[in-house]
């Protein structure tokens, strides 16, 4: 069975990390991730979930995994649509256009519009470059605003769903685990819609005209088309991969269509919290520590110093690196914590206590452009209570157990 992933690409994603993540935090009772993302490591989990939080401030992507947890099936219908470069622009400009739609995601936790999430996914997977829903003034300008147009207080924007303890009522544990075999069933008896994929979804693109105004971007392997000078400019992704078509929901051959993939993520996603916020209001001691021994993953944007592009994300400050690498020397030593860290070699100095481990990336829009040397940057810093390695004499044990100095 192959794992679940997000039905996107994402830039900074950690696919091929997750497994280095999870043999240091191992079957945590609770898992917290402020910087949600793909969800890719999540999503990789190796065994059943326990209690779990995830929060973006991009309220887009909040609103995605918001909105597949309670509606896959819209979810799938507005984002079964062919590539169409007019389209991709018309609806660009409409989903930034959609100021009342952020801030409702912020006011309101059971809020989610399926259409911006089924759109949005449906651009993301065809936008080459980066920009898709980006505009960095949004949060100024609505912040500013908040109590003319909302009738709310800006401070409210601070204000997060319940999530000090594992759940009550209806969504605890027990009772979670207790109708667990039903919900699978109703899940196995549901229809699953939009199987059958339209316009480019399965079909071969066909070759460009002769002309030089219709030339299409290049379509192979390692191709990503060209950054237009304008965000408006970016032409569709007719990249294709394996024989495959495109890329997430516009990739051919996927099994069970773009509906029973919406679907399985829904059913994985059943119990997950999913907050819209600034990332520190999910670190508190209630809603890590207090629940049980806690894996949390910090996969903040990287510093501008460590040469990221600053327009990859949406609504992201890109220092706030520095501010997460605060908080983790902070907690670090607490033995109910587990912490992994993510950054560029070099980009944060942590004690000795914490373990480094290297990996390599896909290398993201660097590599696109032919700079293959941030893949080789990529680092995870394990904070002392993670579990040893499996290549250590203590493996599956905290390793800040034992003195270094007898090892």
């Amino acid at each position: 069975m192959n794992p679940l992933r997000a039905p996107f690409p994402w830039f900074g994603g950690k696919s091929r990390a997750a497994h280095l993540v999870w043999e240091a935090f191992g079957d945590v009772a609770n898992y917290v991730e402020p910087f949600a993302g793909s969800l890719a490591v999540m999503l990789g989990r190796p065994t059943p979930a326990g209690v779990e939080t995830v929060n973006d401030r991009d309220t887009y992507l909040a609103n995605f995994w918001r909105a597949v947890q309670l509606a896959p099936d819209e979810v799938a219908r507005y984002a079964d649509w062919p590539v169409n470069e007019a389209d991709l622009h018309a609806r660009h400009r409409w989903l930034v256009g959609q100021t009342e739609f952020r801030a409702r995601m912020r006011q309101d936790p059971e809020y989610f519009d399926s259409k911006i999430a089924g759109w949005w996914v449906w651009g993301i997977c065809q936008w080459i470059g980066s920009g898709w829903c980006a505009q960095p003034a949004w949060e100024e300008q609505e912040a500013a605003g908040a109590e003319k147009t909302c009738g709310i207080a800006t401070s409210e924007y601070a204000k997060r769903p319940m999530l000090d303890k594992p759940g009550r009522g209806i969504h605890q544990l027990a009772v979670r685990e207790g109708t667990s075999l039903a919900n699978a069933l109703a899940w196995e008896g549901r229809a699953h819609p939009g199987n059958g994929l339209r316009g480019f979804h399965g079909r071969r693109v066909r070759s460009a005209a002769t002309s030089d105004h219709e030339k299409r971007p290049n379509l192979g392997r390692g191709g990503r088309g060209v950054h237009g000078s304008s965000s408006w400019d970016v032409r569709p992704s007719l990249r294709g991969s394996r024989s495959a078509t495109g890329m997430g929901v516009h990739a051919s051959g996927q099994a069970g269509g773009i509906g029973e993939w919406m679907q399985d993520l829904a059913h994985r996603l059943r119990y997950v919290r999913v907050c819209c916020g600034d990332w520190s209001r999910i670190l508190s001691p209630n809603v890590t520590e207090r629940i049980g021994v806690t894996g949390v993953l910090l996969d903040p944007p990287y510093s501008d110093a460590a040469g990221r592009d600053p327009s990859i994300y949406a609504e992201e400050d890109l220092q706030v690196a520095h501010r997460v690498r605060e908080w983790a020397l902070e907690n670090g030593d607490n033995p109910r914590l587990r912490i992994a860290l993510c950054g560029y070699e070099g980009e944060h100095e942590m004690p000795a206590t914490w373990r480094s481990v290297s990996w390599k990336a896909p290398g993201g829009y660097a590599a696109a452009r032919g700079n293959h040397e941030n893949a080789q940057r990529e680092r995870i810093w394990f904070s002392p209570h993670c579990l040893a390695p499996a290549d250590d004499p203590f493996h599956g044990l905290p390793l800040a157990s034992f003195a270094r100095g007898a090892r």
